[in-house]
Formats: structure tokens, sequence, C-alpha cells
């Protein structure tokens, strides 16, 4: 058999046209409702958590921050991500305390969820090119901003990641409608990613219903990978490790994720430490 014309390294798993993604801040009780409508709806998000301010009274916590003990029940499913230890302005630490900051909000998360916590949010949304060093030599793989581009990734520098915008931007329409506008475009592509406070629905009005209002036509699209920060990263480094053969009749991927190739038109994954024929 030939070997095929062409093979393409797909931009997301199946061979999508976007991925959408979702980055929440603080742990607080509000985040409960924003889990069980992503749950009932199959959205998936990143929360990121200030582990020194989790309440540790061993019981759900009625208001503001959660406790630590429902941390790993309630997320699971999600990413649970560092947002440091007790939120401070980064960029007014010097160095020891930006790392103590973020490794002792990383080791108690990791503590509660029991897996290695990757990804980040700047408190505030303020950095520096100190604290980006800083996160550099601590091995975080990204951290997001409150800036926003179009497009949003893959970012030129992973630590200083801009949103495509915030949950209650309107640009002129609100998020979902943006969305919704996007997929009707069908040479579009790419990264949707959205950030917020679960708090902003409840505080200072009550505005619940714009949760279903704007994230419902999210929901639901055959065409959409609907993944955490960490896996849209994750995926993306695993692309830049495929090996396809000269002759490209073989391809190896030496990564933990499958990657899937577009080959002459016909989609094939290629597992986890495989290499597989593409004739």
């Amino acid at each position: 058999m030939d070997s095929p014309k062409r093979v393409e390294i797909c931009r997301f798993p199946n061979n999508k046209r976007f991925a959408l993604t979702f980055s929440w801040d603080d742990g607080v009780v509000e985040d409960r409702r924003v889990v069980a409508f992503f749950n009932e709806h199959a959205l998936k998000g990143t929360f990121n958590l200030n582990a020194g301010m989790l309440r540790k009274e061993g019981k759900p916590a009625t208001e503001g921050r959660l406790d630590a003990s429902e941390i790993a029940e309630l997320y699971a499913g999600h990413e649970v991500a560092i947002h440091t230890y007790t939120h401070p302005w980064l960029q007014m630490l010097d160095a020891s305390q930006i790392a103590l900051e973020v490794l002792e909000d990383r080791k108690a998360l990791e503590d509660l969820v029991g897996y290695p916590v990757r990804g980040m949010a700047y408190p505030f949304g303020a950095y520096s090119p100190k604290v980006i060093e800083v996160l550099k030599a601590l091995g975080v793989v990204y951290s997001r901003t409150v800036e926003q581009a179009d497009p949003c990734f893959p970012p030129k520098e992973p630590l200083a990641w801009p949103a495509t915008a915030h949950m209650f931007t309107e640009n002129p329409l609100d998020v979902g409608q943006r969305f919704v506008k996007m997929l009707e475009n069908p040479r579009a592509s790419g990264v949707y990613f959205l950030w917020g406070h679960s708090y902003e629905f409840a505080r200072p009005t009550d505005r619940w219903a714009e949760l279903e209002k704007r994230f419902k036509p999210l929901a639901g699209h055959a065409c959409v990978w609907y993944c955490t920060n960490l896996e849209l990263f994750d995926y993306e480094a695993a692309r830049g490790r495929i090996v396809i053969a000269a002759n490209k009749r073989t391809a190896y991927n030496p990564s933990a994720v499958t990657i899937a190739l577009n080959v002459d038109g016909r989609l094939v994954d290629v597992p986890a430490g495989k290499t597989v024929s593409l004739t």
C-alpha cells in the first residue's frame, strides 16, 4: 500500500474544531452550584483554590470559602489548580515568598485531591517577569491572567495566559451567544476560554439565572472538546512530541496522551506509548 500523501496532527482529540475550557477562582461555596450545572451538562472546569484560606472544620461550609474536607469529592472530574496559599499580590513579594506561596498551596491541594497539581491562576491577575521566572523553576505548566486575547491559545508565554473573555463579558453578544455564532462558521476553530468567580452569580445581587442563560448554549456540541485547562496544555505538548516516520507509514507517540492524526482525511488515533501503521 502506498504511503499517505499527507498526515496532519489534529489540533484537538477526535479532530474537534473547538476546545472549550473554564477557570474559576477562590474556592467558595457558590462553586457547588456551578459544578452541579457543569456535571449535568458535561462541561469541565478548572478551579483555582487558596488552600490556606479553606475552612478546616471537617464539614461542608455554609458560607464563604469551602471546607478542605469537601474539595476532593466536589471537584472530581474537574481540575484543581494553584491560586497561591493566601492570595497575595505576588509581584510585591521576593522570590522566596513567591515560591512558598505557590509550593505550600500546591502541596496542600495535592494532599486533598491525590494527584499532581500543575496549573495556576494569578491572585488579582497580577504578575511580573520575576514571578514568571520563579514559576518556571517550580515546574508550573501554565498560569492564567485576567487579560483577554483572541486567539488565546497557544499562548506565547504559558505563564502569562490570557483568556478569551470574562464570563460576564458582552462583546456585544454575551459569551454563550458569541460561541454559538462562532460554531455557525464552518471555517472557524480554536480555543474558547472563559474565567470568573462563582460568587459573581450571587453577590452583590442574585444573577444565578445567567448561569444557564450564558453557559447552556455552550454545551452538547459534537464539534467541541470539553476539557480542563491542564488537559488542553497536556494535549498541545503531546502534539509536539508525536513522531511521524519520514515515509509517512507509521507514527510513534512517546507521550501519555492519545493523539489524533488526519491521514488523507481518515482519522487515526495514536495511543500513548504506541507505534501505529498509517497505511
